[in-house]
């Protein structure tokens, strides 16, 4: 099973246990994302201005920072935003 290129060292050798655990059967808890991926930074990272300062994928008007992070990414296949079940506005950097 392969994934995205900046996750390879993760996911080579098929150690599906370094995010799945021992159930490799679904998806990782976002414990496991948060080891390498700071949420407050995400939205930091993220954040917008002006009249888009709601449409944060990682600190949003909805959820807050509490959104899944399978909701949006797949590590296997790719996924839509959350967001585009509703609104219209693009995630130009969303990486899939």
């Amino acid at each position: 099973m392969t994934g995205r290129s900046y996750h390879e060292k993760l996911h080579s050798n098929n150690n599906c246990k370094a995010c799945h655990g021992a159930q490799a059967d679904g998806y990782p808890e976002d414990d496991t994302c948060h080891k390498c991926h700071n949420p407050d930074k995400l939205a930091q990272k993220t954040a917008r201005s002006g009249e888009e300062v709601h449409q944060n994928p990682h600190d949003n008007l909805h959820y807050g920072k509490d959104v899944p992070c399978t909701e949006c990414h797949g590590e296997h296949m790719a996924k839509e935003p959350l967001c585009a079940d509703c609104h219209t506005f693009k995630y130009p950097n969303h990486k899939r």
